[in-house]
């Protein structure tokens, strides 16, 4: 065990290393807030779930604008300052929860990390392209996987936590981790990526989103992405109100049920990635994670105990594993290297784009009809997922 642990560590560069452990640094710190927002919202502000679905329709709207700039700052300037202004935007924004007391405070401050979070993760995935040859891309992937879904399995429990104390000692704590590691990436980070000259970039930002629109591949693969992402986007958004409000399982419950979607990921994902890589298999593993997904939501219809939602996030969790390291590495393999940080942000949209769906929608079909034709629905967009992704032919993975 310590040999393959000294083996991996030399496999990988310095920088791979300070990314993932700022990963779970500052997931660490976000998941103590994002996963009880809605229970935030509900219980503290006495908003309905229309108005929260509303709030993050607003994020999503912020987080696709977000996106779609933040690939070309990041391709155009490099990823370093994509990654400082957005770790600066995401502080700002959870330290601003603690003065927010209306809607219009809260939608003002999910404009602010809507808008600037993305370029984080867009950043740090074309970071991730720049290190690696292709053959070592999905490994990699995997591993910073493993680096926030540690993050993730601290936070929530965490996060319930310092609520019992107060929910301002949480938004404080959070922006705290974000402004530490954005100090890290200032020392500790050196830029990948050497943009053209001013001249060359301008030209380039326009043909460059044009070619981008005209590649079929990505936009016939991010279309089942999306369905799976709004399929799974339900159960983050909901669950956590589903579990209180009509099984009497507070935020420490669902702070467990997070907690074990992170172990799982934490101590599977790497191997799961290998035995997929082992058999060729990307496509089928994007037609079992969608699978999953549906038959997850579904199953959420039907759970009532702690047990059984635990059991429920397994499976959504395995599909997880299978769908997201995969959909990065398909997408980093199609990308053109001096389009790398815009294609990896094509693919950061599609998680707001899903999330902006669902919190309106999914807020009106509870209120109108109930929690179960939620469940239902969702798992039929798993379903349309899977059927989308069985056609389509992965880039060149080695």
């Amino acid at each position: 065990m310590l040999v393959r642990a000294q083996t991996m560590w030399r496999q990988y560069p310095r920088t791979l290393w300070v990314l993932a452990g700022g990963l779970f640094f500052t997931v660490a710190g976000m998941s103590m807030v994002w996963p009880f927002f809605p229970m935030y919202a509900t219980a503290r502000l006495h908003l309905d779930l229309t108005s929260v679905g509303t709030l993050i329709t607003v994020q999503a709207i912020a987080g696709i604008v977000g996106s779609v700039l933040g690939g070309a700052l990041v391709d155009r300037w490099g990823r370093k300052p994509g990654m400082l202004l957005s770790l600066l935007g995401l502080g700002v924004s959870y330290l601003s929860l603690i003065f927010a007391r209306t809607w219009m405070h809260l939608a003002l401050v999910m404009l602010v990390g809507g808008g600037l979070g993305p370029s984080f993760r867009i950043a740090g995935d074309a970071m991730t392209a720049d290190l690696l040859p292709p053959d070592q891309r999905d490994n990699a992937y995997a591993l910073l996987r493993v680096a926030n879904n540690l993050g993730i399995a601290l936070g929530p429990a965490l996060g319930g936590a310092l609520i019992s104390i107060a929910y301002e000692v949480t938004f404080l704590a959070a922006a705290g981790a974000l402004f530490l590691y954005m100090l890290v990436v200032w020392v500790a980070i050196h830029e990948t990526h050497h943009p053209a000259t001013q001249e060359q970039a301008a030209t380039d930002g326009v043909e460059a989103y044009r070619a981008m629109l005209r590649d079929r591949r990505l936009w016939g693969f991010l279309l089942p992405v999306f369905l799976a992402w709004t399929a799974g986007g339900c159960i983050w958004v909901f669950l956590g109100v589903y579990m209180r409000d009509a099984h009497g399982l507070g935020e420490q419950a669902f702070g467990f049920v997070v907690s074990i979607n992170a172990l799982l990921v934490v101590i599977f994902q790497v191997a799961l990635t290998r035995l997929v890589r082992r058999f060729r298999g990307w496509r089928m593993a994007m037609v079992l994670g969608a699978l999953f997904y549906a038959a997850a939501l579904a199953a959420t219809a039907y759970a009532r105990t702690l047990g059984e939602f635990l059991a429920v996030m397994v499976v959504l969790t395995i599909g997880e594993m299978l769908l997201v390291p995969t959909a990065s590495t398909w997408v980093a393999n199609f990308a053109p290297e001096h389009l790398r940080g815009r294609y990896m942000a094509a693919l950061a949209v599609i998680w707001p784009l899903a999330a902006g769906t669902v919190g309106p929608v999914g807020g009106w079909l509870i209120e109108h009809f109930s929690f179960a034709v939620l469940w239902m629905a969702a798992a039929t967009l798993g379903l349309l997922a899977a059927l989308g992704f069985l056609p389509q032919t992965p880039p060149p993975m080695e």
